[in-house]
């Protein structure tokens, strides 16, 4: 019987040792996750105070409500197209096309990433929310969280230029994304993650921005005879 070299033999035993060292720290990892994932939902649940008519803030749900609709994905981009069709001025007609392809990317992108990762809702949510896609089902991330980051971005930066309507539009957003969690939509995670995704999103979209003059080449005849 041919005996293996002594060189191949060590090489064995420190594949086997890496593999399982391996496997530790991913078991340990995978631990730890779960671990975090269960305290968000322990938290979670205890901060879904107007989660449904017998919870202990009851009476705010329908301010919750409220809040919901307001950061919906339906009157804002119905809202953007109605601001589009309406708009004379080059640079106000820049805005309103900008901001809907920017709802329509923000779109994409939540509906890519709650595919990819299917977390579940809450078990204390109560799916009674307006209009909503299929692709809802799932919890991560936040999609009312990432509108109001980047539309509240947006507006700042684009559209408001009083500070005081400012600062009622940063509380906006901020209060669109704590009532998710309020409200019983999501878990803690899903909206910071959500919010932080939409501020990102929203930088990202300015390297895409359509100029004036993409949009007024492309669009000329339509321009030419509504618009201008």
């Amino acid at each position: 019987m041919r005996k293996r070299p002594i060189g191949q033999k060590v090489e064995e035993n420190a594949s086997v040792e890496e593999e399982t060292a391996t496997q530790v720290c991913k078991s340990a990892c995978l631990s730890v996750w779960d671990s975090f994932l269960l305290l968000d939902s322990q938290y979670s649940a205890q901060m879904a105070v107007c989660a449904t008519k017998e919870s202990s803030l009851a009476s705010m749900r329908p301010l919750m409500k409220l809040l919901e609709i307001s950061c919906h994905g339906v009157p804002w981009i119905l809202g953007a197209l109605v601001l589009f069709f309406c708009s004379h001025k080059p640079s106000d007609i820049e805005v309103a096309f900008n901001m809907l392809i920017a709802l329509l990317f923000d779109l994409v992108i939540v509906g890519t990433l709650k595919i990819i990762f299917q977390r579940s809702r809450p078990s204390h949510n109560v799916m009674d929310m307006f209009i909503a896609p299929s692709v809802d089902k799932f919890s991560f991330p936040s999609g009312h969280a990432t509108r109001s980051a980047m539309m509240g971005l947006f507006l700042c930066i684009h559209i408001i230029s009083n500070r005081l309507l400012i600062g009622v539009t940063c509380v906006w957003a901020l209060s669109v994304s704590i009532s998710r969690i309020l409200l019983g939509r999501h878990h803690i995670f899903d909206v910071v993650c959500g919010f932080c995704i939409g501020l990102l999103s929203y930088y990202m979209f300015l390297k895409a921005w359509v100029s004036q003059e993409t949009i007024l080449t492309y669009l000329d005849s339509y321009f030419g005879h509504v618009h201008l």
